[in-house]
């Protein structure tokens, strides 16, 4: 009986031993593979950490060169739909200048015709000229003849001189075989620096 009692108290122990490693008995082998297992998964779950970092990083630096690239794209569209403006406003002023340019060789190509069928009525045309100067106060009168053998087909004046705006034309007309015209001071602005000029246009 007390032999029994022995063996079954060293048989408790010896259990106890085996599950508890710190009451001196062996390495429990489940319980070394769990903090195996554990020691592992907490490594893993670091470096899975590490890594989703890393992860949110790269996709930080993405989205600021996208938000980057958003902004260059949208830059160019403006710069292209200016220079396409530019270009609109350049081809519709060419287009401008060559009418331009188009009525202005028909002008001249009329004028040409108009030369040259006056150069058929008339042997010459030429431009006589006269002038008188004339102060404050004062009227002047100036005419100017056709030569021989030719008519007047029309003619005008020139008035001159730094006092020119104070001056009045009252007479610019056909006056026998030339042109006559007369000028005075505007009442109240008297100048004494202008020149009149009559021209005649002659024709033979």
């Amino acid at each position: 009986m007390r032999n029994r009692y022995l063996v079954l108290g060293l048989s408790i122990v010896l259990a106890l031993a085996l599950a508890v490693p710190a009451l001196g008995g062996p390495t429990n082998p489940v319980a070394s593979i769990s903090a195996s297992v554990k020691s592992i998964a907490n490594k893993a779950l670091k470096k899975a950490k590490a890594a989703q970092k890393t992860a949110n990083a790269a996709q930080a630096a993405a989205n600021a060169a996208q938000s980057t690239a958003n902004s260059a794209s949208t830059a160019a569209n403006k710069a292209q739909t200016t220079a396409n403006g530019a270009q609109t406003t350049a081809n519709s002023a060419l287009t401008s200048a060559g009418k331009a340019q188009k009525a202005a060789e028909e002008a001249q190509a009329t004028a040409n015709a108009a030369q040259a069928s006056a150069n058929t009525k008339f042997d010459h045309t030429n431009f006589e000229n006269g002038t008188a100067t004339s102060g404050s106060g004062e009227t002047a009168i100036v005419g100017v003849g056709c030569p021989e053998g030719e008519v007047p087909s029309g003619g005008g004046f020139v008035l001159a001189g730094t006092d020119s705006n104070k001056v009045r034309v009252d007479l610019s007309s056909q006056y026998l075989n030339g042109w006559i015209v007369s000028a005075d001071n505007i009442a109240g602005h008297g100048g004494e620096n202008w020149e009149l000029s009559a021209v005649a246009v002659c024709i033979g």
